[in-house]
This record gives structure tokens, sequence and C-alpha cells, in this order.
């Protein structure tokens, strides 16, 4: 990984998603006697999440210029603010940030499915087997990063992300990292073609996407 850019595009092959963790994911646990019918739905939500999702992560890797308190600044001059930075990045010497995706034929079929009255689960399962769908290929993403960072002597820190909360251990409290930071953090993507895009909300578009961060420390 980026051996000739700071920038650095991996389509991912469609995850090992299994129905149980579907069902499990809607309240069924794993010693319920699950109707058929519930299990086709689980099995048919999967089979059309397979058939429309693209996986795909964009990731950008820069140096950290300076990390004073809740302020980051890295070397292209992006400034980003939460007050938990040092306590979590701290000694963190650069920054990967990422943007991952199913892609848009992900939110159509999901919203196609909304409006099928003979198949009232579909939407919804549908829904949860791509954000299921989306933390596994995140987990493949982390695994590419991490040997990124082995390979150069580094380790692959955190998972930080606009809109989450962090516990801050000195006042046993929690906070918010803005949403709105979200801005920011594409604006590292600026230069290169992504397939995601960013709302006024700071909501992304397609809805099945993650962003986010991670710390590397020499």
């Amino acid at each position: 990984m980026f051996n000739l850019s700071k920038f650095e595009s991996i389509r991912f092959s469609f995850p090992d998603l299994k129905i149980d963790n579907l069902l499990r994911a809607q309240g069924y646990r794993k010693n319920h006697n699950v109707r058929q019918v519930i299990r086709n739905a689980a099995f048919k939500s999967i089979e059309r999440l397979r058939e429309a999702s693209a996986p795909q992560g964009f990731f950008f890797f820069e140096q950290i210029k300076t990390l004073k308190g809740n302020h980051l600044t890295l070397g292209s001059g992006i400034e980003l603010d939460c007050p938990v930075f040092e306590e979590i990045l701290g000694g963190s010497t650069h920054l990967i940030s990422f943007i991952l995706t199913l892609g848009k034929e992900t939110d159509e079929k999901i919203a196609s499915y909304a409006k099928d009255l003979d198949e009232p689960l579909a939407s919804l399962f549908l829904e949860t087997a791509a954000w299921l769908c989306l933390e596994l290929v995140m987990k493949k993403a982390r695994i590419y990063l991490t040997e990124f960072a082995v390979l150069n002597g580094m380790k692959l820190g955190k998972r930080m992300a606009p809109g989450y909360s962090y516990k801050i251990k000195k006042t046993n409290s929690r906070i918010i990292w803005n949403l709105s930071e979200q801005t920011k953090l594409f604006k590292m993507f600026k230069d290169f073609e992504i397939s995601v895009k960013l709302l006024e909300s700071s909501a992304m578009i397609p809805r099945m996407s993650r962003s986010g961060i991670f710390g590397i420390k020499s």
C-alpha cells in the first residue's frame, strides 16, 4: 500500500456474512427456533446484497505535523479537532484516513424493497445485512492497514470517526467527535476520484458508507 502515492483504492470481495449473525442482529438468539420463512428471508437478503454490493475502500496516508491537546494538523495543512485526540492518538506520527462503501446499487436495492408489500421483511433484513457487511469489510481493511504498518516498522492505532462518542478517562465522561469534522476528512480526498459524496448535513451518499481515521505510531 501507498508505494506510489499517498492515496490508495482497494476493491474488496463480498465478505462471509452468516445467516445466524444476521438473525442475531435482528434479535433472534442462537437457540431460538426461528421459523423457516424468517431464515429464508435472511438468506435472500444476503444473496441480494451479494448481487448489488461493490465493496470498495479509499485510503489516504499523511504525516501529522502537530498534535496538541484536541488539535491535530496534517502536513497538508488540514486541521482536525476532537477533545480525545491527544489521549487516543498521542504518539502517532502519521494518519490514515479512510472511506468505505458498498456502492450506490446497495442503496437502490434497499429502497426498492421498502415498497414491496409481498416481502415485508426484505428491506429490513437487507439494510441490516448491509451494515453487517460494512463492518466485515472494515475488518478486512484493518488487516491491510495493519500489515502496511508492520512492514514499515509502525503500529496501527485505534479507529476513530466523526459522529461517534469517546470516553475521556480523566473525567470518566463521554464526548462526541463532531460530525461536521467529516467535511475536513473528505478534503483529504478532493484531488482523487472516489465514489462517495458528502451532503451538507455531513451524511454520506451512498448511505451504506463509513469513514474515519487511524493513527500510526513509529
